[in-house]
This record gives C-alpha cells, structure tokens and sequence, in this order.
C-alpha cells in the first residue's frame, strides 16, 4: 500500500499524474491549497496538495512505499489500524463511510506507520465501487434525461452488501427537477397572473408546490385539472362565521379609517330589524365626531349609547347591560404600529372578556400591508372577521392571502356606506366564483 502527495496547479493535472503511476488503483484522500515561493509568507504561487492512496502491490513499488512513509513524517495522519477501528463497527451509520476518509488527515506528533490489512483494503475497494457507480449513473441520467429513472439505481446493482443508501442522490436529483419549473414560461404565466391579481408570495409558493404534478402548458387556462386544484385551494382558505348565531359582546377592532362606526351601525339595523334587543357603548374619545356620529345612529335605531373612558367604566357599564341581546362596542382606531396605543386596547377588552372580537380590514390594502396588521392585532386574540371597501377594490387576491394567513372566519363584506345595506354575507360560492374569473379568464 502507497500514500502519496502531488503538488500540482490543477485537480487536472494531478489525476493525469494518478492515472500515469497507479492507473485506476488510487483512491484521493485529502486535497488542500498551499503557496510556495514568496518572502516570509507574502506572495508565492498557489497549489493544489493532493494525498493519494494505492493499494497496487507491484514489487516495483516497494520502495516508493518506504520512502513514502519516511516522508509522511510530517504529515500528520492516523494509523490504519485506528481507521479500520473506527470503521469496524455493524451498527454505525452507512453513510458515514466517506467520512472515515476524511477523517484520514488529521493532526498528530507522531509518524505514520503502514500497515497492510485485508478489511481496510476491502473498505478501499468497495467505496471505490460504489463512488464509480454513481459516476456512471449520475453520467447515465444527464445523458439520456426523461428515458432514465433514477429509481433504477439500487444497492443490488451496484453488488455492495453493506452500501450505503443512494438516498442523497435521489434527493440532489429531484431537487434539481423542482428548479426546472423556472423554466417553464407557462408556470412563470400563471404566477405573474396571481401576481398581477394581488395574491401574495406565500399563497402562490404554496400553491405552486400543490400543482408541482400538474403539466402547464400554453392552455393552462383552460386546464381543468389546474382549475380543480386551484379552486379547492381557494375554497379552503375561506371560512365562514354565521352572522345570525352572534350575540353577547361584540366588540370592533381595527386601524383608523378602515369603517368601524358605520359597520356596526350597518350590523346594528341588521339586530333591530330581527327584533333584538341591543344598545351601543363606545371607548372613542379620541376623534372629536365619533361620539357624535354612533349617537346619530343610536337615535335612528332607537337604541341607547353610553360612552366609556376607561376599562373599570366599560366593566361596569357592560355588566350593567345584561337584560340586552346585544352590546356592540365601539373602539378607537388604533395604528398597528404604536404598540403603547395596541396595549390599551388590550386593557380594555380584556376588561370585558367579549364573545366577538371582530377585526375589521380593509380590501383596498396590500396583501402584506393586511398581513402586517393582523400580526398587530393578534395582541387582542380577534376571533372573526369583515372585510371592508370592496367596492374600492379590483382584485380579489390579496382577501384570500389574507384568509389563508390568519385562519380567521368571516362574517361578511362591506361595499358602499349605505345603512344597512351595503353589508354583506356572501357564500363561499361567490367567493370562488370572483378568483377563477380573475385568473383562468
């Protein structure tokens, strides 16, 4: 058995040097940079150092052995025996089998000592097997592409009892398969339409690894497969709250302007017209017409209002209201970004323990922009929603990433300031109806 170094400027030129000596009987076991020539480690050429083993047993190489041992006493390595200690074991993970090569170098005050042993050099020849089959395979499936199955490649072609799985492989290749989809100019069609209808990043990832076994091709809009999967993917992200099952405390929640007053004005005629009984309490002290504009509505309804400025005058206000169907609170609007404004709202519907926490948002607003929100009020635990100013709106994409994202169920839609009717409470039908004529016409 030899070991031996090359200093050579390419991996080229050093596995022609292999060839010529040993021929296929090397096995490379360590490559590092070095620099030769220079003052004081400035400057110098840099080289590639190869360590190579052989097992060739010619007589003619024996004292090339001697000689490399002489000279491996600066080198730094583990013993074979150590190796093949290390190696020995049944129970140790397949896959770690090249690791034990280059773990060969590694550093020590003491010479290395050769030594011949029938399991090292048996371990030589299988992972020299096993790494030329991959070869060939890995050349096989490049070569031929669609006509090659990787599955073919198998433990029992290769003829290696105790070889490790070509599990990475399989993983490298179907990896490298996924990323062919940029390539695709019909995939890169479909989501620039997603794109173009306001639906986000992650909604489209996620749609695109549930159709990755779907073939797009130049008619994908009429592609009814395509058309299935992306409308079961819409319909799941919807889900729907039953407005005529609320009542108890309802509380309104959501940034400034995006129509809380008048939504619950809109669902508070909805409630009278039932013949509920409900009254209105509000915590918006801050905007000078906010009171003003819920005693309007009060006054149309016939409904009282009282008016809180604090979490203990909102307790006890509430609990004095428990003869009523209905208390639907009214708050102020709170920027998602002021944390101090987020954590008194907070105080004061936690006050309360309400049945509804309805977050309102508005259609109009970016996918990311919603998003960043939600994440906002997430503080307050909203358990329902409303969209509102759909009639602002031209795309609908953005409404489903949101639902998608937060999991929140909806109770209906607002589209126009009629009282109370632009409130609405579509079905998931209409819903769906609006995506697939978005994208697919």
């Amino acid at each position: 058995m030899l070991i031996k170094k090359y200093t050579v400027k390419t991996i080229s030129e050093a596995m022609e040097k292999i060839r010529e000596e040993f021929g296929e009987d090397a096995y490379i076991l360590d490559t590092r940079k070095v620099k030769k020539g220079g003052f004081f480690g400035i400057g110098g050429e840099k080289y590639l150092e190869v360590t190579v083993l052989s097992d060739n047993k010619k007589q003619d190489h024996k004292k090339d052995v001697q000689k490399s041992a002489l000279k491996m006493e600066n080198f730094n390595t583990y013993t074979l025996k150590d190796l093949i200690s290390k190696n020995s074991t049944k129970d140790s993970n397949r896959n770690d089998q090249f690791a034990s090569f280059s773990n060969l170098t590694k550093e020590t005050t003491r010479p290395t000592k050769i030594e011949s042993n029938a399991e090292f050099l048996k371990l030589v020849e299988e992972n020299r097997k096993l790494s030329s089959q991959m070869d060939k395979d890995a050349d096989a499936f490049y070569n031929k592409k669609s006509s090659y199955d990787i599955d073919q490649i198998t433990d029992s072609k290769i003829g290696i009892t105790d070889s490790i799985k070509l599990n990475e492989l399989k993983k490298a290749v179907d990896k490298l398969n996924k990323k062919l989809e940029i390539s695709n100019i019909y995939l890169q069609e479909l989501k620039e339409e997603l794109y173009k209808n306001s639906y986000s990043k992650d909604f489209i990832d996620s749609l695109i690894s549930e159709i990755e076994d779907l073939p797009i091709n130049e008619n994908w809009r009429k592609d009814e497969n395509l058309k299935v999967k992306f409308e079961r993917k819409i319909s799941e992200c919807i889900k729907l709250a039953n407005f005529k099952e609320m009542k108890g405390k309802i509380v309104f929640t959501g940034p400034t302007g995006v129509g809380k007053t008048t939504t619950l004005a809109k669902i508070a005629a909805k409630f009278v017209r039932e013949r509920s009984k409900i009254a209105f309490v509000t915590i918006d002290t801050y905007r000078i017409a906010a009171t003003d504009q819920l005693k309007i509505y009060a006054d149309i309804l016939g409904v009282p209002l009282f008016i809180c400025y604090t979490p203990q005058d909102l307790k006890i206000t509430v609990e004095s209201l428990l003869n009523y169907d209905t208390v639907l609170i009214d708050t102020a609007g709170r920027s998602h970004k002021n944390n101090l404004q987020m954590g008194e709202l907070k105080i004061f519907i936690d006050s309360i323990k309400p049945d509804y926490k309805i977050m309102l948002v508005s259609a109009n607003s970016n996918p990311q922009e919603m998003i960043n929100i939600f994440d906002s009020f997430s503080i307050i635990q909203p358990n329902c929603l409303i969209f509102t100013k759909i009639d602002e709106v031209t795309t609908f994409g953005q409404l489903f990433s949101f639902l998608e994202y937060s999991n929140l169920p909806l109770i209906g839609i607002t589209d126009g300031q009629r009282v109370p009717e632009d409130l609405k409470f579509p079905d998931k039908e209409w819903f769906v109806s609006k995506a697939m004529r978005e994208v697919f016409e």
